[in-house]
C-alpha cells in the first residue's frame, strides 16, 4: 500500500511540476544568482529557531508557532488528493487494514510529501548543536514537528477529533519557552507526549466519524450561507461558491500574497522609507497580481463543468468575464493596498498617488486573464512579460 501511495503521489506531483515548469525554472534563475543558498543553509532554520530568542513574549511566540503549523497544514491541503492516494484510495478503503496501520501509512506519506518543509527543521537541528541547552532545544524542535504532523493529518482526514490534545500541546510548548531550563525541559517533554498521544489515538482518515463530521459541517455551513447571503446577487454567490470549492488553493494564494506584502513592508522599514521603497512597492504590486491571476484557472475550470447550466441562463458571456475579473481584483485588493497605505502614513506618497498605484494594478489583473485563459501552458512566461511591461510603464508614471 505504501509503494502504491507513493507511486501515485510521485506521478501526480510530476504532472504538476511539468505544468508549472516555467515558474520552477524562473524561480531557480532568480534565486540562485542572488542568494548563496548552500553557503547560508543555516538561515533555513531561522523560522524554527525564532521562538527560542529570549526577547519574544508569549503572545508573539504563540502566533509564530501557529503560523508555522498553518504553513504545514496548507501544504497538505493543497496536495490532499495526491497525498490521500486519489482513485487508489477508494480501493484501499475496501482492504481489511486496521485504522492504526492506515494512520501510520498516512503519516509516512505526509512526512515524505513534506520534505521541503523539513529542510528548515534539519537546518535548525544542525544549528542547535552549537548552542547551549541542547536537550530542551531539541525537545522543542521535535515537539513542534510532531504537533505540526498532527495538524497535517487532521487536515488530510478532515477530522478534528485530535484537535484538543494538539491545542493543549501547543499551549504547553509555548509556555515552556517562557520558563527556566529545568522546568522548560519537563514541559517540553509533556508537550511532546501529548502530541504523540494525539497521533496514536486519532482514527484513520476513512472512518465514518470523519465522513459524518464532514457532511454535518457542510450542511451547517450551507445553512448559514443560505440564511446570511440572501441579499447577495446570484453572480456574487456563484463566485464565492467557486472560491469556496477551491478553498485550499484560495487560502494558499492569500498566504503567499500576504507573505509578499509583509516582506515588502519589512524591507521598506529596513530601508528607512527612502527613495527605493516606491519601486519596491511597484514590483510587489506586480508579484501580487501574478499570484492572484492564477485564480482565473479555477474560475474557468468551474465554468466549464457548469457550462450546460450557464448556457441556459439569459446572460451574456461578457457578464461572466467581468465577474471573474472583479473576483480576482477583490481577492488581490486588500494586499495591494497595504504597502501604498504604509507609504502614505510615513509621508513618502500622497493619498492621490497611492490610490493611483492601487488602481493601476486593475488593468494588469484584467490582462493577466488572457494567458491564463488562452495560453495556460505559457501563462507563467507571458504573465511575467506583462508584469515587466506594467512595471516599466508604472515606473515612468509614479517615479
Amino acid at each position: 500500500m505504501l509503494s502504491c501511495r507513493l507511486r501515485w503521489y510521485v506521478l501526480t506531483t510530476a504532472r504538476v511540476l511539468h505544468r508549472h515548469w516555467q515558474a520552477l525554472c524562473l524561480g531557480v534563475l532568480l534565486l540562485l544568482p542572488t542568494m548563496p543558498v548552500f553557503a547560508q543553509s543555516r538561515l533555513l532554520g531561522t523560522p524554527v529557531l525564532a521562538p527560542l530568542a529570549p526577547g519574544h513574549g508569549f503572545a508573539w511566540r504563540f502566533v509564530w508557532v501557529h503560523m508555522l503549523e498553518a504553513v504545514g497544514m496548507l501544504w497538505v491541503m493543497v496536495q490532499r488528493t495526491a497525498i490521500s492516494g486519489g482513485p487508489f484510495a477508494v480501493f484501499a478503503k475496501s482492504l481489511p487494514v486496521s485504522d492504526r496501520r492506515r494512520r501510520t501509512l498516512d503519516a509516512t506519506v505526509v512526512l515524505i510529501a513534506s520534505t521541503p518543509l523539513l529542510l528548515p527543521v534539519i537546518s535548525a537541528a544542525t544549528a542547535l548543536a552549537y548552542l547551549p541547552d541542547k536537550v530542551s532545544n531539541y525537545l522543542y524542535v521535535i515537539g513542534l514537528m510532531t504537533i505540526t504532523l498532527g495538524w497535517q493529518l487532521a487536515a488530510l482526514s478532515r477530522n478534528i477529533g485530535n484537535g484538543a490534545p494538539l491545542v493543549v500541546a501547543n499551549f504547553t510548548l509555548v509556555g515552556a519557552l517562557q520558563t527556566g531550563n529545568a522546568v522548560r525541559t519537563m514541559l517540553l517533554a509533556a508537550s511532546l507526549i501529548m502530541a504523540a498521544f494525539a497521533l496514536v489515538r486519532t482514527p484513520a482518515a476513512s472512518s465514518s466519524r470523519a465522513t459524518q463530521f464532514g457532511t454535518t459541517w457542510r450542511r451547517s455551513v450551507g445553512h448559514v450561507s443560505v440564511n446570511t447571503a440572501r441579499w447577495l446577487p446570484a453572480v456574487v454567490k456563484l463566485q464565492l461558491g467557486i472560491l469556496g470549492g477551491h478553498f485550499a488553493g484560495t487560502v494558499s494564494r492569500c498566504v503567499v500574497m500576504g507573505a509578499v506584502t509583509v516582506s515588502t513592508c519589512y524591507v521598506a522599514d529596513l530601508w528607512g522609507f527612502d527613495a527605493r521603497v516606491v519601486p519596491l512597492t511597484l514590483i510587489a504590486q506586480a508579484v501580487i497580481a501574478l499570484i492572484a491571476a492564477t485564480t482565473y484557472r479555477d474560475l474557468w475550470a468551474s465554468h466549464v463543468r457548469a457550462a450546460h447550466f450557464v448556457r441556459s441562463l439569459p446572460l451574456r458571456s461578457i457578464v461572466q468575464v467581468r465577474a471573474d475579473v472583479l473576483t480576482v481584483t477583490a481577492l488581490a485588493l486588500p494586499f495591494t493596498a497595504v504597502a501604498p497605505l504604509l507609504l502614505v502614513v510615513h509621508g513618502v506618497l500622497s493619498v492621490r498617488v497611492a490610490v493611483g498605484i492601487v488602481l493601476a494594478g486593475a488593468p494588469l489583473l484584467a490582462l493577466l486573464r488572457l494567458p491564463q485563459r488562452y495560453a495556460s501552458t505559457e501563462s507563467v512566461l507571458l504573465g511575467a512579460i506583462l508584469a515587466v511591461v506594467w512595471i516599466a510603464a508604472a515606473w515612468h508614471i509614479f517615479i
